[in-house]
Parts: C-alpha cells; sequence; structure tokens
C-alpha cells in the first residue's frame, strides 16, 4: 500500500490535537463537569491514530534508508510516541477531576502555571524540529526542570495541609494530577533530546549534549556546523559512549577527535591514566584536548589516533603482524626497564578475580556452585598468591587487550588506548590479560588461531626474557596465576557454554599444576599449552 509523504502535516496536526487536549485538561482542573470529561477522553482515539500514522509512515522511510534522513524520522517516532504519551496524562487528569468534590480549593496551588509551560513546550516542537534549531531543543528539555520545580513546590504545599482530614481525598487527586503534569515534563526532555539527536546521529542526554557543545567550542567548533560529523563506536565492553567527531574545513583538511562519555569515575580515572603515560612516555598515549565532570558523568575530547589495533591485524591476516609484534615488544621491553621501581609489590590477582564474580555470575548464574568447585579454589589460590609478591613494580597499562594498541606503521608509531586502568604495579598482570584476551577470541579459524599463537608466544618470550634480565625467579609461577585469574574473569564475556567451560576446565588446570609445586613455585615452569590454542 502507497503511503504518503505528509509526515509534517500529520505531526503538525498531532501537535495541535495534544495542544487542545492540555487546554482541555487545564480547563476541566479549572471548572469541572461531565461534558469536559467526556470530550477529552472521546478525542484519545484521533490522536491514537495520528500516532500510529506518523510512526509506519518514519518506519517505511527508515526502511528505504534514505540518504541523511534516517535520525530525522528516528525523532519524529520519539516526538509522535511522547506527544500521545501526553495525551493520555491529559486525558488522566481530567478523570481524576471527577473525584474532586471541592476544585475551588485548588486555585491557591496555582496548577495554571504548569499549564502555561506546557503550552510554550508544545509551541516550540514544530520550529525545533523543522528548523534544526538546537538551543529552541535546549529550551524544551529545560523545561521538563521547570515542571519537576513546580511539582516539588506542590507536592510540599499537600504535604503541609494534609493534617486536614476533611480535605484528604481532594489533596491526594491533586497530587496525582501534579504526578501526570511531571511525567508530562519528561516527555518534553524526551522530545528535546530526540531533535538534538538529529544532529549528532547518537542518543545523548541534554547534559551530555551541553558538556560535548562546550567541550568544542573550546577548540573553537560550533556544533551547529553543518560540517561535522559524528560516528559512534560501537560493541565497547567500557560502558562509556564514544565516539569519533570529524569538521572538515572549506579546504578540505579533516580534523577528528575522539569523543568519550560516561561514569566520573571512569573518565576521571582515564584521564589520571593519560597523564602518567604522558608524563613518563610522551607520545605513546592519546592527548587530552578538553575534558570535564558534571554532576555524575564526564565527557572528555581526546587527539583522534588513526591506524589498526592489533586484534584487528590479528583477526583480518595482517601482512604486518611481524612488524607490530616486534615493534610492540620493543615498547614493552622500554616501559617496563624506564619505569621499574625497586619496591616489593603483592599480587591481587585473587582480588581483581572476585571483584568480578558478579558479573560472571550474571552470565554463567550456576559457575560458583559448590558442585564445580571454583569457591574453593579460588580460596586455596588466594593462599598461594601470598607467596608470589612482585620484586618490583612497573608503569603496567591495566587493560591490556590486543584493541587497546593501535599502530601507525607509515610513522613507525604505536598508541596504548583506555589507560583508565593504569598504574604501577606487577608487569605480569598485563602479559596475562594479553594472552588470555587472545585466546578468549571466538574464532576457530586456524589460520587466525596460528596468528593469535604467534602474538602470544612473542610476547611471553619478551616478558619471560625481561624476567630473566631481572633475576624474577617467580615469574613463571605468577604468569600462571594471572592466567587463571583471566581465564575465569573473560567467561563474562563469553555467552557461548562450551567455550566458556574450557576456560574453566584450564583454569583448572593451571591451579592443579601450581598446586603441585606449592613450596616450591620458584621452579615452576608454565606449560605454554596454557596460553596457546591446541
Amino acid at each position: 500500500m502507497p503511503i504518503d509523504e505528509g509526515l509534517n502535516i500529520d505531526l503538525r496536526f498531532l501537535i495541535l490535537e495534544v495542544k487542545k487536549q492540555a487546554r482541555a485538561s487545564a480547563s476541566v482542573v479549572d471548572k469541572p463537569s461531565p461534558a469536559k470529561i467526556k470530550k477529552i477522553n472521546v478525542r484519545e482515539h484521533f490522536i491514537d491514530n495520528l500516532k500510529d500514522t506518523l510512526e509506519s509512515k518514519c518506519y517505511f522511510n527508515i526502511h528505504r534508508e534514505e540518504e541523511g534522513q534516517i535520525n530525522h524520522f528516528r525523532a519524529i517516532i520519539t516526538i509522535a510516541v511522547n506527544l500521545e504519551r501526553c495525551a493520555d496524562f491529559f486525558i488522566s487528569i481530567a478523570n481524576q477531576m471527577s473525584h474532586v468534590k471541592e476544585p475551588e480549593e485548588f486555585l491557591e496551588f496555582d496548577i495554571k502555571r504548569y499549564y502555561q509551560v506546557i503550552y510554550k513546550a508544545i509551541d516550540a516542537i514544530y520550529p525545533a524540529l523543522s528548523e534544526n534549531n538546537l538551543e529552541l531543543a535546549q529550551t524544551i528539555c529545560d523545561y521538563e526542570q521547570v515542571l519537576d520545580d513546580y511539582y516539588n513546590e506542590t507536592a510540599a504545599l499537600i504535604r503541609a495541609k494534609l493534617r486536614q482530614p476533611s480535605k484528604v481525598d481532594d489533596l491526594l487527586t491533586l497530587l496525582a494530577i501534579a504526578q501526570y503534569l511531571e511525567r508530562v515534563g519528561d516527555s518534553f526532555l524526551n522530545i528535546g533530546e530526540a531533535i538534538l539527536d538529529i544532529r549528532l546521529g547518537e542518543q545523548l542526554g541534554i547534559l551530555q549534549f551541553r558538556n560535548l557543545q562546550k567541550g568544542l567550542a573550546s577548540q573553537n567548533i560550533n556544533i551547529n556546523d553543518s560540517n561535522i560529523h559524528f560516528t559512534p563506536i560501537m560493541n565497547t565492553r567500557s560502558g562509556c559512549r564514544v565516539a569519533r567527531i570529524s569538521l572538515t574545513s572549506a579546504e578540505s583538511v579533516e580534523q577528528s577527535l575522539f569523543y568519550k562519555e560516561g561514569v566520573a569515575d571512569k573518565i576521571e580515572d582515564e584521564a589520571r591514566g593519560l597523564a602518567l603515560w604522558q608524563e613518563k612516555f610522551p607520545g605513546l598515549t592519546p592527548k587530552i584536548v578538553w575534558h570535564e565532570a558534571k554532576k555524575n558523568s564526564a565527557t572528555m575530547l581526546l587527539e583522534y589516533i588513526e591506524g589498526d589495533d592489533l586484534l584487528k591485524i590479528l583477526i583480518n591476516g595482517g601482512s604486518r603482524l611481524d612488524q607490530a609484534m616486534e615493534m610492540l615488544t620493543k615498547q614493552q621491553m622500554q616501559v617496563w626497564k624506564k619505569s621499574h621501581k625497586s619496591k616489593v609489590v603483592k599480587s591481587d590477582y585473587v582480588t581483581q578475580l572476585l571483584s568480578r564474580k558478579s558479573d560472571i555470575q550474571s552470565v554463567h548464574p550456576g559457575l560458583f556452585e559448590a558442585s564445580h568447585g571454583l569457591d574453593l579454589m579460588i580460596k586455596e589460590a588466594r593462599k598461594i598468591e601470598r607467596q608470589l609478591p612482585a620484586p618490583f613494580s612497573t608503569l603496567i597499562h591495566g587493560d591490556f587487550n590486543a584493541d587497546n594498541i593501535i599502530f601507525q606503521f607509515d610513522q613507525q608509531q604505536m598508541y596504548y588506548v583506555d589507560v583508565h586502568r593504569s598504574g604501577y604495579g606487577d608487569y605480569v598482570q598485563d602479559v596475562s590479560v594479553f594472552l588470555i584476551s587472545n585466546l578468549r577470541v571466538p574464532l576457530f579459524s586456524s589460520e587466525v588461531r596460528q596468528r593469535l599463537n604467534m602474538a602470544n608466544q612473542r610476547m611471553y618470550e619478551c616478558a619471560a626474557s625481561y624476567a630473566v634480565r631481572q633475576k624474577d625467579k617467580m615469574f613463571q609461577a605468577r604468569l600462571a596465576l594471572g592466567l587463571f585469574r583471566s581465564l575465569i574473569t573473560s567467561t563474562r564475556f563469553v555467552f557461548d557454554k562450551k567455550f566458556s567451560a574450557e576456560l574453566i576446565d584450564l583454569a583448572k588446570l593451571i591451579f592443579d599444576d601450581l598446586k603441585t609445586h606449592e613450596g616450591k613455585l620458584n621452579r615452576f615452569k608454565i606449560n605454554p599449552e596454557y596460553f596457546l590454542y591446541r
């Protein structure tokens, strides 16, 4: 069935009808009557039909994948859904008024002020959308806070008056009405953010949008510039929103930044880690361009690093794998040498494992049942760990996965990224994480596995060579314990029960091997099969 293109007309009619419902709702609150209440309920189906029509047309156009329009259609769907929700709230308010005995008592609560804000917000929706007016979209978002403030004032006044028993029923009804009006504000926030999202193609909250806007302004970049492109980077496990922001100048020169937004503590840890690396090894990590924390979230803009990450090279069979491993092992040796501190540090692999136990259980609920013996094994592993302090510390990455290592071969340059766990610790931790992050890659091609084995063998040989030079006699045992830890914690990323069982079985083999060497761990020799595909 052909679908017409009258999206704008349908949207304007929906906005008009919802505003009519808002006015009708205000009229009922002012002077309720059965006729008014019936009339506002009758119009519900017309609004529902308009919303459904808009959704259908938008989905039709989205499936056609019209260039540059998908974000616009997604925003219209969000606007339509939230407008229909507002209309439902107005109907609920009208129906609540049928239970009120003394509506004139509501005058002192000044409910009209809610509606004055609501009218302004509704009137701003179409201009903000059609003109791509980001300032107006932010204003719509701000109305949510105004309605929240009104609700808090109303609720406080109601609580003060609930001491009058004769007024309780009407006051509780008024509280319900105020709650509906406050929830209308939530819908306006959704609508305003949806319009902002058109510009970026990413669902940012108003706080995140303003932080990004401020950060770009610090680099003399106007977020309204049509030459800005915001490309989300998917499939990150950090819990942060990340993207590439690129701006093409009139001279066709492209400027790129890396955008990262998330929980303030994690972003601040990243900033601290970057500062630490820049102090010790300038140029080995991206530079911070701008960052700021607000409330519980923070935003960071970084130098964007072009290049290929090691995981991509490993999986895609890059011809430069040997070159990449040569660069990486040389760089790691330099990091360990230059950041070496002689102070003995305790190993904390078991503590790290236990801190991730709940995440593991959420993916594999029965893994820590008594029948598997994991809890007892971990308890015994802690006893072994007490015998394995690291004789010195170095600067470590802390999340040393292959996809956190980027190469620019033409410039003979490499970078470490995602350094929020960086600090001084046992270099063996980075080695064990690297080895297992490659071992858990769920690809079973013999060619891919051969390349992963090659990378692991090179990293192991590099670390073992360093251990010999430093006379680190417990290196082999600590590495085994690190592998034990990483094998178990890696199961939180693996839903395949067979594959995760193989990881656990390998961890058990390593533990049994360590257990048989207890008391003579300095003689322990690691079996290469613990970190190589068989």
